[in-house]
């Protein structure tokens, strides 16, 4: 997963542990975010990683989170491993969701914004045929977009601080270190997004597994 190649502090699974752990310990329970970013300099990809869940994570994981944005860029390649990876968790012992991570740009600008197959193409018919084992996705940029219509997409351009409210990750704002607080609020770092972009992926993680939990927990 994505933050392989950046500070583990500011990764959006090191975000999202801090940021939805504190529920889980309200409970009693324990939240274990586990990061199995692999940077591709031995030949890996997402060709083969997908069969190596199990082995880089654990066989009884709850949700799979699956981010291969930058190998998949520009090549009309990437569906087959996801779609693969879905039906292989079916045979896990817990049967997770996968939930994919899209960092880069819309792909097909005839959906509208938020629909989950924005940033794949023309993908919907893999998220719809999978939407009962809760197969889902998460475009970052279009997420951001969406929300500042008026603005420009500049943002996105590496090392771009803020997006035109914030100025910084909460966390951030707590540093009395101007430089390191200017660095926490950088939306991508090249092709990587940084501690912002990476705080939109964690926030929305957190509210969709959130709500999925008030949801079904009544009814367990």
């Amino acid at each position: 997963a994505a933050g392989h190649d950046n500070c583990v502090y500011d990764s959006y699974e090191n975000q999202l542990h801090r940021t939805f752990s504190k529920v889980w310990e309200a409970a009693s329970m324990k939240l274990e975010v586990q990061n199995a970013g692999q940077g591709g300099g031995c030949g890996d990809s997402h060709k083969n990683q997908v069969w190596c869940i199990q082995q880089n994570v654990s066989p009884f994981v709850d949700i799979i989170h699956y981010s291969w944005t930058y190998f998949e860029a520009g090549r009309d390649d990437g569906k087959v491993e996801r779609e693969s990876l879905v039906r292989w968790a079916q045979l896990m012992p817990r049967q997770p969701p996968v939930h994919a991570l899209n960092v880069g740009g819309v792909q097909n600008d005839k959906l509208k914004p938020g629909d989950v197959a924005r940033c794949y193409g023309g993908e919907g018919d893999l998220f719809d045929g999978y939407e009962d084992y809760g197969h889902n996705a998460f475009c970052m940029r279009d997420s951001i977009v969406n929300m500042w219509k008026n603005k420009s997409k500049s943002c996105f351009q590496g090392g771009f601080v803020g997006d035109f409210l914030h100025t910084t990750t909460r966390y951030g704002e707590l540093e009395t270190n101007e430089e390191r607080k200017k660095s926490l609020g950088v939306v991508m770092r090249n092709w990587h997004p940084g501690p912002f972009g990476f705080q939109t992926v964690s926030d929305a993680c957190s509210i969709r597994m959130y709500t999925g939990w008030l949801f079904g927990v009544p009814r367990i």
